[in-house]
């Protein structure tokens, strides 16, 4: 049977034996493996209707978070009704929980998003196949999914936040253009905002709900929040907001 690598936050209570087990995988997705407690923080999406998203959303209740592409005929068709299934199992056990998929494409240089309404959706520059993407996504799930998306802006700055890779490809047999290879990570987001832990795509919907379940359980030890916000902050060489601060008062700049 394959079985999914998972890491879970160093936080949390759990023995060394479980994490090396929840750890092992007879496949691996990628080669990078973070460190949960290294990942999140951003959350400021838009629903695929319009609505604005914040950190305020993610609060209070446990998120199944995935990034993906709503026009995507691969993984994540199949992630999203297991994440909406896992959340609703969570609930039925009393864990407030909530499935979210968020969709990478962006819109069109210079297109404004609509709430509603799309007048001459085929002329250049339309974002409407994207948008019934998402739209058939959402309702697809029977109103158990949140699918958001954002600008470019907001969807590059989540991406950097998680570490969500992609990249385009030459397109595979039967496609045009190009294809996207993507991260395929779900986000195990407690109700603190903070990153619990991960799985991968292929992560079994028991796995998630007895996971998140044991969590939502377990103890943790405190967390510095002042030194999560300064771990966003870090620098593209990996030199963090305080330190060159620092630096830069020594050597008189600013």
């Amino acid at each position: 049977m394959r079985q999914t690598a998972i890491r879970v936050s160093q936080s949390y209570v759990m023995s060394q034996r479980q994490r090396a087990r929840l750890a092992k995988a007879s496949n691996v997705f990628g080669h990078a493996q973070p460190d949960p407690d290294a990942l999140g923080g951003h959350f400021d999406f838009a629903t695929w209707n319009g609505l604005a998203v914040t950190a305020a959303d993610f609060r209070d209740h446990w998120s199944l978070l995935y990034f993906g592409y709503a026009r995507c005929k691969g993984s994540c068709l199949a992630v999203a009704p297991n994440i909406a299934a896992a959340a609703k199992a969570l609930r039925q056990r009393g864990v407030a929980a909530k499935a979210v998929f968020v969709d990478l494409e962006p819109p069109p240089p210079g297109m404004i998003r609509l709430a509603s309404g799309h007048h001459g959706h085929g002329q250049h520059g339309s974002n409407w196949p994207q948008r019934y993407a998402m739209a058939r996504l959402a309702l697809s799930s029977g109103g158990k999914l949140d699918v958001l998306t954002g600008n470019r802006f907001q969807l590059s700055k989540a991406t950097a936040a998680f570490h969500v890779l992609r990249e385009h490809v030459p397109p595979r047999p039967g496609e045009e253009n190009f294809s996207i290879n993507h991260g395929s990570m779900i986000y195990l987001i407690g109700h603190d905002t903070l990153v619990a832990g991960y799985g991968y795509h292929d992560m079994p919907v028991a796995t998630m709900v007895d996971l998140v379940t044991r969590l939502s359980k377990a103890d943790r030890h405190s967390v510095d929040l002042a030194a999560v916000r300064r771990r966003f902050m870090r620098g593209s060489c990996g030199e963090d907001a305080e330190m060159a601060a620092s630096m830069a008062h020594a050597h008189g700049v600013g």
